[in-house]
């Protein structure tokens, strides 16, 4: 039997599991008093521990052990969509990008977007689920909804990160592989399936925005989404 993963940002100061984790670990898992498990902070740290009182209120645990420390990765990725109407769709590409491993995940509303409010709190529990069955020590942030202006102000001082968006243009622009420099900060920016505005899409290069290709077919924004987290990903494997 597999010893289950719980996420706890701070197992140091505070020997206790979340409500939502204590539940699963007492009705779910029905652990007990001994048993062993392990622990991730979100922020690079795994701990073993083992159950002290298991109840569906508060689940406490004792005898936490450090025993992997990971590294800050030589590159991050923050993604920033222009999130669907079916959130389904949204929910999904969350959850894959945080399996594959992913700094942060924003969103933003533009002149074609489908949808201009969004609820983080059930993607911050998507994360945390991916993060422990995927076994990844860093746990991605979800930001908030902002305009595309906002957007485009808040990524004006990140000198040294390299800002990127998907562009659908005649002659097709440089694909990701080509546009990207290795081991640096990436802000991938994905438009709503109306795409950019001609003004925006102006805009973003006037910004200094990197504009690239994922290939010869019209990708879902999820499906681009989590096409450009992937192959970012493979391209520093080489």
């Amino acid at each position: 039997m597999s010893i289950p993963v719980f996420y706890e940002p701070n197992p140091i100061a505070s020997p206790f599991l979340s409500e939502d984790e204590s539940i699963h670990a007492h009705r779910v898992l029905r652990l007990k008093a001994g048993d062993p498990i392990f622990i991730l902070n979100g922020k690079g740290q795994k701990f073993e521990a083992k159950i002290d009182q298991s109840t569906s209120k508060k689940t406490s645990f004792h005898q936490l052990k450090e025993i992997e420390n990971a590294a800050k990765p030589s590159y991050t990725i923050h993604l920033w969509i222009a999130p669907t109407k079916q959130m389904e769709r949204m929910e999904w590409m969350v959850e894959k990008c945080a399996e594959f491993g992913i700094q942060s995940i924003g969103f933003f509303h533009s002149r074609y977007s489908e949808r201009k409010e969004i609820k983080t709190h059930r993607l911050e529990k998507i994360v945390i689920s991916a993060l422990k069955q995927s076994k990844n020590l860093f746990l991605p942030i979800i930001n908030p909804i902002v305009s595309f202006k906002e957007l485009v102000h808040q990524m004006e001082n990140k000198s040294g990160e390299q800002k990127l968006f998907a562009y659908i243009s005649e002659p097709p622009s440089p694909s990701l592989s080509k546009s990207i420099q290795l081991n640096h900060a990436y802000h991938i920016l994905i438009g709503p399936e109306g795409d950019f505005s001609r003004e925006e899409s102006e805009a973003l290069l006037a910004s200094d925005w990197t504009p690239f290709c994922l290939g010869k077919a019209i990708l879902r924004t999820e499906t681009a989404g989590l096409a450009a987290t992937h192959a970012i990903h493979l391209l520093h494997e080489n």
